[in-house]
């Protein structure tokens, strides 16, 4: 069964874990685990479970018609799988389905180039879009079809989606090079850099936030954020007496709900349940020790939020320890 995009509603006002206050609904962006891509799409559409045919990964969202509310008016299907034989021209035949092509233009993935279809029906009353891009053998996709009006009036949504489709592999995610140029922060190019406060050779504090993940009714974004601090390594400091020196020092309001050794003992992982008088949420922390230097990376959710998006913090931290 679809499961709809419907905010998370609470009534705790602007001051929550990262949060902003927006005059509109944003909106949101959707990361999809099976295919390893995030994009914007609007909120309240509908997500059909994500599924496998020949080893292609496929998943489809649906959106109500602007003329009668109560069907669907407008679908996107978001896909990657081994690239077939054959050019691009050729796959995009298979997604005519008897209309003609308005125009063809050119497209870019990551630096890839791939190509952009527009077509329409003959009676003129549906129009699609799609996408191909082949990434290093990997066919990357895009194909959106609905009622003319419907597809009108979501043209800028669907702009934003060709324009901000983002292959989540820590591969083409984004780096931040700090002050000095030892250290490298990799993470999503999606996640805006929100705050560095570096002293070259010693220490380095920065942030991230991503995208908005859910609006509430309010208009209120909702976000992750990532904190990222690094420092000198004391003599003879281990990961686990880093670990038991910063838990100490926790407050009574943090319920530890998961543990875990990564990267063959370098890496310790915690996920906390954390409740103040504000709003309660999970935090994911990650401490690490390598190359003369101690880490801590802090993930802050809400909630659901947290769930739905924990695999592409996995992807994060898994990069990070790889490199």
């Amino acid at each position: 069964m679809p499961r709809q995009l419907y905010p998370i509603v609470v009534a705790l006002g602007g001051l929550l874990v990262g949060c902003e206050i927006r005059s509109t609904p944003a909106l949101i962006t959707v990361y999809s685990q099976a295919i390893g891509v995030s994009f914007p799409l609007p909120q309240g559409w509908s997500a059909d479970q994500a599924v496998e045919q020949a080893g292609f990964h496929m998943q489809t969202f649906t959106g109500r018609s602007v003329d009668v509310p109560e069907r669907a008016g407008i679908r996107v299907q978001v896909m990657a799988g081994p690239t077939p034989n054959g050019d691009l021209g050729q796959v995009a035949e298979r997604y005519q389905s008897g209309s003609s092509a308005a125009r063809e233009e050119p497209y870019s993935l990551e630096g890839y180039p791939g190509k952009t279809w527009h077509f329409v029906s003959e009676d003129g009353d549906e129009r699609s879009r799609l996408m191909l891009t082949d990434v290093e053998g990997t066919l990357y996709g895009l194909f959106v079809r609905g009622e003319s009006p419907t597809m009108e009036a979501y043209d800028e949504a669907l702009a934003r989606l060709w324009r901000e489709l983002s292959i989540e592999r820590g591969e083409f995610f984004d780096v931040y090079e700090a002050p000095g140029g030892d250290l490298s922060i990799p993470h999503p190019r999606s996640w805006e850099r929100t705050q560095t406060v570096a002293n070259p050779g010693e220490s380095l504090f920065v942030g991230f936030r991503s995208p908005p993940i859910a609006v509430e009714e309010d208009g209120t974004t909702v976000h992750v954020t990532l904190e990222v601090t690094v420092n000198r390594v004391g003599p003879e400091e281990t990961v686990e007496s880093f670990y038991a020196e910063r838990t100490e020092a926790l407050a009574d309001n943090y319920r530890l709900l998961k543990h875990e050794v990564l990267a063959e003992g370098i890496a310790i992982s915690t996920l906390y349940h954390v409740e103040t008088q504000l709003a309660d949420y999970l935090e994911r922390t990650v401490y690490v020790i390598r190359d003369d230097k101690r880490f801590i990376l802090k993930f802050n959710a809400r909630n659901r939020v947290y769930h739905a998006v924990e695999p592409w913090i996995d992807e994060i931290v898994r990069y990070f320890l790889s490199i």
